[in-house]
């Protein structure tokens, strides 16, 4: 099945339990949503579907009375989203926790985010947004898949909305704070959708509430994880939600050293950014090793152009002794700048073209094994390890550890943890933010930092996964 169409039926899936929900205040089950049986067939549960329709406002290729449409959205939903969680029930438990936790009421209509598109209009929540004309795409600065808006919000956004159409331009903390102000009234509330696992969390992004701080240490696995057995390099890390003292702003929370407030109880989540080897990006995982996956799903991602870009306008300390390391290793297309060589030898996918390597594999596993000992303290041993000790292993094991190194090699704890910080906030779609602020500049003074730069600001959301 096509991702798009998954796309749009959990989506949709979403749509109907949130509004069961709000209806019955009970999670949405699939024994309840579906009637039927192999033999007679399958449909929606009319009486049901009947009781919820003027909550939802749909696409208009969505059409639950076309075979066309529910046929195929009856096999998806019926499946199982992990083990033996089928759809149904997973999200049916998100979203009557969504319900409860934001107090969502029959005055809201629950919306999917593609009616709205990405031209101007009364009533579409990105209006304001794409009148700042940032070039950023909407999904970054929203990717809310449901909206819920009630009566007050649905003026306020009326509103709004004819008062920017009439300006050429408006800045985009005037968005984003429309928006902030809306979601505390409970008036509006985006909803990202993440793969549902059996038993619903929720995370608040960029409200004046709340603010999640990146953390170092909480586990036994390091903050640089290069290790055997894979191609990647993991940068583990911790976050937990702060509730803000009243008045404190998100974007001001984020920008201190020491974020203002209280820590949030159960909102500790052990996290890594992971090295994708064949797109040459950093995914965001809600998993450690060792520790209990939080989501099933990729939670964002980060391509090399920007990592590379967030950690050379930040802290170029740890760049400095990876640098030092590939002056060394020129003879095989090792350059230092870029310093991450995603086409060294001309190769951009390793596996397929192996024969290219072989003959610089030599001295290619020396070079993985001299970022291997800066990292790890200790000389590897890739012998028995036919997953880093091949051509294509090898090649992309020198990938990670670049990566790795840039990070593990800056010198000053607190600067790396902005690092990380800068990378986790632009793969989460929250800000993208490069640079330090003045107390961090200070412990970097004798290295090559630059200071904090706010490039964009995302808006609130709810992340549900």
């Amino acid at each position: 099945m096509p991702g798009s169409s998954t796309e749009l039926y959990s989506e949709v899936l979403a749509q109907i339990c949130l509004a069961y929900s709000i209806n019955t205040n009970k999670a949405l089950t699939q024994g309840v949503l579906i009637d039927g049986d192999d033999d007679t067939g399958y449909e929606l549960n009319k009486k049901i579907m009947g009781s919820i329709k003027n909550l939802m406002i749909f696409h208009s290729v969505v059409n639950l009375n076309s075979k066309n449409f529910v046929d195929p959205f009856l096999k998806y939903i019926r499946g199982n989203v992990s083990g033996k969680l089928n759809w149904v029930d997973a999200q049916g438990r998100n979203m009557l926790a969504v319900k409860n936790r934001f107090k969502i009421t029959k005055q809201h209509k629950i919306y999917n985010d593609k009616l709205f598109g990405s031209t101007p209009s009364d009533n579409n929540p990105y209006t304001a947004f794409l009148k700042s004309k940032t070039g950023i795409s909407t999904d970054k600065w929203n990717p809310a898949d449901i909206w819920s808006m009630n009566l007050a919000g649905r003026s306020a956004l009326k509103k709004l909305n004819r008062v920017v159409q009439a300006r050429s331009k408006v800045s985009l903390e005037y968005c984003n704070q429309f928006l902030a102000n809306q979601f505390s009234k409970g008036n509006i509330i985006p909803i990202s959708l993440k793969k549902p696992q059996s038993s619903p969390h929720m995370e608040i992004i960029n409200s004046n509430e709340f603010v999640s701080r990146v953390s170092l240490g909480a586990t036994n696995n390091p903050t640089v994880e290069y290790d055997y057995k894979n191609k990647d390099v993991k940068i583990n890390f911790t976050i937990e939600t702060m509730a803000l003292p009243k008045g404190t702003s998100a974007r001001r929370a984020r920008s201190k050293t020491s974020i203002p407030g209280t820590v949030v109880s159960g909102s500790q989540k052990h996290i890594r950014l992971k090295y994708h080897v064949d797109n040459k990006k950093v995914e965001l995982e809600y998993t450690q090793s060792g520790q209990p996956s939080r989501a099933a799903a990729k939670m964002g991602n980060l391509g090399a152009k920007n990592f590379q870009n967030i950690i050379n306008k930040t802290s170029k300390s740890g760049v400095s002794k990876l640098n030092g390391i590939q002056k060394d290793f020129e003879d095989i297309d090792i350059n230092t700048s870029p310093w991450f060589n995603g086409r060294q030898l001309g190769i951009a996918k390793a596996r397929r073209e192996e024969e290219k390597i072989q003959p610089h594999f030599d001295r290619l596993t020396e070079y993985v094994s001299t970022m291997w000992k800066e990292i790890n303290g200790s000389i590897p041993d890739f012998a028995s390890d036919r997953t880093i000790n091949t051509p294509s292993g090898m090649w992309s094991k020198a990938r990670a550890g670049e990566l790795g190194l840039a990070i593990h090699a800056i010198p000053s704890k607190q600067v790396q943890q902005r690092v990380i910080q800068n990378l986790y906030e632009a793969a989460a779609a929250i800000s993208y933010v490069t640079g330090l602020n003045q107390e961090e500049m200070e412990l970097n003074k004798l290295m090559d930092a630059s200071p904090r730069r706010t490039e964009f600001n995302a808006s609130v959301y709810v992340k549900v996964f």
